[in-house]
C-alpha cells in the first residue's frame, strides 16, 4: 500500500495521468523565474515590513508552490486512486463444505503420534483439518479460498462454531478454539445425527454446485434425537453427499485419567460404529474413512479433497473502492489557498 499524506491507496487505474505532472513542474518553474513587465507586487500594508531579504523571495513564492502541489493532487485524482485492490478469479462449480468435528471426551485419547509426540484425537484432527483447509485455497498464503467452508462442533448436542464462509482466516480461528470439555458432563456423548442434521440445515439452501458434510468421530451415536440414517435420507434430498471418517486406533483409546498416583492413561471400551458411519456415506454418495494413525487421518481428507475439486474459470475480475475523492477535495482546498494567500501577502499593482 503507498500512503501519500494522511491517504493511502493500493494501485492507480489510470497511472498515466501522472504525466501531467511534468506541465505543472514547468508552469512552477516558469512562474518562479519569471519577471512581470510593468507591474510591482507589494504585500498589504501591515506586512511590507515583513519582507525583507531571502525570506521575501520564499514568501513570494508561497502561491505559486501551493498551486502546483494543488494541481499535483488533482492531477493523482484524476490517476483514479483505488484502495482494497485485489485480483479475483472468476471462480465456476464451486462447492459447499461443511465440517463436523467430533468434541466428545473420547476425543481426548492420546493414541496418535504426530511430530514424534503423543497427541490425543482432537490435536492431530485439528492439524489434517487445517492441511484440508489450505488445499481449498489459490495460493498458500490467501486468507480466502475458493469455496465456502463451514465448522460444526459436537459432543451431547452439535452447535456451529463457524458458518459457511470465505474467509479462512476466520474458520481457522473457530478451528483453533476448539476444545474437549472433560469436566461437562453434558459434553461426553455423541450426537452424530445431530452433526448431520446441522449441517444439512445449514447446506439445504446453498446453490453451490456440491454440497458436502465431512463428518468425523471416534464413537458410536448416544445421544440426540435425531436418528443419523434419518439425517442421512435428509442430506440425500438436498443433494449433499456426506463423507465420514471414523477416527483412532485399532485397539482403542487411550484416555488420561486422574488418580491419586497422578494422571494415569486408561483403554476405553467404546469403539467406532463402522457399520452406521459407511451406511450414513453409501446412502449420499460419499465414502466411509478408517483413520487408525496420523498418516491415515491426514490421508483420509487429502483424498476427500481431491475427489471434491473445483473448477475456476481463468476470467480475471478486480475488487476495488474508489479513493480519489479525498485527492480532489484536498487539491481544490489548496488551490482556493494559494488564491487567497496572493491575495492577502500580495497584490497586483499596476
Amino acid at each position: 500500500m503507498t500512503s501519500v499524506l494522511p491517504f493511502t491507496f493500493n494501485a492507480l487505474m489510470n497511472p498515466w495521468a501522472l504525466l501531467l505532472l511534468i506541465g505543472v513542474a514547468a508552469v512552477l518553474v516558469a512562474e518562479i523565474t519569471a519577471r512581470m513587465p510593468g507591474a510591482i507586487e507589494l504585500s498589504t500594508g501591515e506586512t511590507v515590513a515583513q519582507i525583507r531579504g531571502r525570506r521575501a523571495y520564499l514568501r513570494r513564492h508561497i502561491p505559486a508552490l501551493l498551486r502546483a502541489l494543488g494541481l499535483s493532487l488533482l492531477v493523482l485524482s484524476m490517476a483514479r486512486p483505488i484502495m482494497g485492490f485485489q485480483v479475483r478469479k472468476d471462480r465456476a462449480d464451486v462447492v459447499d463444505i461443511m465440517l463436523c468435528v467430533d468434541v466428545s471426551g473420547s476425543m481426548k485419547s492420546q493414541d496418535f503420534v504426530s511430530g514424534g509426540q503423543r497427541r490425543d484425537r482432537l490435536y492431530v484432527t485439528k492439524e489434517a483439518v487445517h492441511d484440508f483447509i489450505d488445499s481449498r485455497k489459490m495460493k498458500s498464503h490467501d486468507r480466502y479460498g475458493l469455496d465456502r467452508v463451514g465448522l460444526v462442533l459436537y459432543a451431547t448436542y452439535a452447535w456451529t462454531q463457524c458458518p459457511l464462509t470465505l474467509d479462512y482466516g476466520v474458520l481457522e480461528r473457530e478451528l483453533d478454539r476448539a476444545e474437549i470439555n472433560v469436566e461437562d458432563p453434558n459434553k461426553q456423548r455423541t450426537a452424530i445425527g445431530s452433526a448431520v442434521g446441522l449441517g444439512v440445515s445449514r447446506l439445504r439452501k446453498s446453490e453451490a454446485k456440491s454440497k458436502v458434510i465431512i463428518l468425523l468421530t471416534d464413537g458410536l451415536n448416544n445421544a440426540g434425537e435425531l436418528a443419523p440414517m434419518t439425517a442421512a435420507n435428509l442430506a440425500k434430498e438436498y443433494n449433499i453427499r456426506i463423507y465420514t471418517i471414523g477416527a483412532g486406533s485399532a485397539e482403542g483409546g487411550l484416555v488420561p485419567v486422574q488418580t491419586l498416583f497422578g494422571p494415569v492413561l486408561q483403554r476405553t471400551a467404546e469403539g467406532i460404529d463402522e457399520e452406521a458411519l459407511k451406511k450414513i456415506a453409501l446412502a449420499t454418495g460419499g465414502k466411509y474413512y478408517r483413520a487408525t494413525d496420523t498418516s491415515s487421518l491426514q490421508e483420509a481428507y487429502r483424498e476427500i479433497n481431491k475427489l471434491e475439486t473445483t473448477q475456476v474459470e481463468l476470467g480475471d475480475y478486480y475488487e476495488h473502492k474508489e479513493g480519489f475523492f479525498p485527492f480532489a477535495v484536498l487539491g481544490g482546498a489548496i488551490l482556493l489557498a494559494s488564491v487567497f494567500s496572493r491575495r492577502y501577502w500580495f497584490e497586483a499593482i499596476p
